[in-house]
């Protein structure tokens, strides 16, 4: 496939993901990632973020990888990493790097920025004992 035929399918996987739609998410993921976004992120995702969205900010591909920073938001309404519901609205950035093979994500790395989504929720990230 196309560095822009991969860029196209990570732009379907975010909006599919901000519009719950399992359909598409099946399309676009290998079996094994569609099985994890829908058991882990649908209903639960629902629990913790009202209005959460995920959009493609930038993107840049090159033979079978995509880089993509999704845009992020939503409001907290359920506990989360220990911290209540606040009912804050906040925006974030998350950094995905995908492989895409027959139009397909077969695998990723996924890094939030947990710092910047807690400052904003009003919670304090600690460090865990080793």
């Amino acid at each position: 496939m196309s560095t822009e035929e991969n860029k196209a399918v990570v732009r379907r996987f975010a909006e599919a993901f901000t519009n719950h739609d399992a359909a598409v998410l099946n399309e676009v993921l290998a079996p094994d990632l569609a099985k994890k976004v829908i058991e882990q992120w649908f209903p639960g995702n629902d629990a913790l973020w009202a209005d959460h969205r995920a959009e493609v900010a930038d993107i840049v591909s090159e033979g079978d990888k995509a880089w993509a920073l999704l845009a992020t938001s939503g409001r907290h309404i359920g506990e989360w990493m220990g911290l209540p519901a606040t009912g804050k609205a906040w925006t974030n950035r998350v950094a995905v790097f995908c492989r895409v093979v027959n139009g397909k994500i077969v695998e990723w790395v996924v890094i939030p920025d947990i710092q910047n989504h807690m400052n904003q929720l009003g919670g304090v990230l600690s460090a865990s004992p080793r």
